[in-house]
């Protein structure tokens, strides 16, 4: 109907038959990395079934500027507050982030930036939001979850410096979000600094 596909019906993890829709996110989406596509069925109100790609990835890759690495996060922190519903912090971050780009008071750019790392790694609204999901079950991350990774964005944010974690192939990021709801999946998604691969390459892969 109207373009729409239709809903199939499939067991749930509970061995009830719910209804299984077909679902797209991205390419473009507010907070979403340009270019990623995220296809899952859609059963009951979790995501199984879940496919990465990226989208002219070519294009992508040779279209971004390098950014420094506390410029990056407060980039990435800015995304992320986006989709978890904080728009003041998330302006902040980017006033923060073309402050330093600009140069033209990076000291009040720098206390913006610790300012907003500070607060975000405090909220008890996001530890509660956001905790116990998107947790990687790998042997260098075992129980990191979406919160830990904001957190270390706040670190590199307020200009500390941190070891880059082990790269995560995107069918390890499809693993993390198989399962989760769709507002979830976007919070682990956005957790994630996924970079553009070219679809010749191997292996796919972000850093979390």
């Amino acid at each position: 109907m109207a373009g729409l596909p239709m809903a199939s019906t499939g067991p749930d993890r509970d061995g009830l038959e719910l209804d299984v829709l077909k679902v797209a996110l991205g390419p473009v989406l507010p907070g979403w990395p340009t270019g990623l596509v995220l296809r899952a069925d859609l059963q009951g109100d979790v995501l199984t079934s879940a496919e990465l790609a990226w989208l002219d990835a070519d294009a992508l890759r040779t279209g971004q500027a390098p950014q420094d690495s506390q410029c990056a996060a407060l980039d990435r922190l800015a995304h992320f507050l986006d989709v978890a519903g904080w728009p003041t912090a998330a302006r902040d971050a980017r006033r923060a982030r073309d402050g330093l780009v600009g140069g033209v008071d990076r000291e009040a750019a720098q206390r913006l930036a610790q300012a907003v790392a500070r607060r975000v790694r405090r909220s008890r609204t996001l530890s509660w939001t956001a905790g116990g999901i998107g947790q990687v079950a790998s042997q260098h991350r075992a129980g990191e979850g979406v919160v830990d990774r904001v957190r270390r964005w706040c670190d590199i944010a307020s200009g500390q410096p941190v070891e880059e974690p082990p790269a995560t192939s995107l069918d390890e990021v499809a693993a993390l979000v198989e399962g989760a709801e769709i507002g979830s999946a976007r919070l682990i998604v956005a957790s994630l600094d996924i970079t553009p691969v070219p679809a010749a390459s191997t292996p796919e892969h972000v850093h979390a």
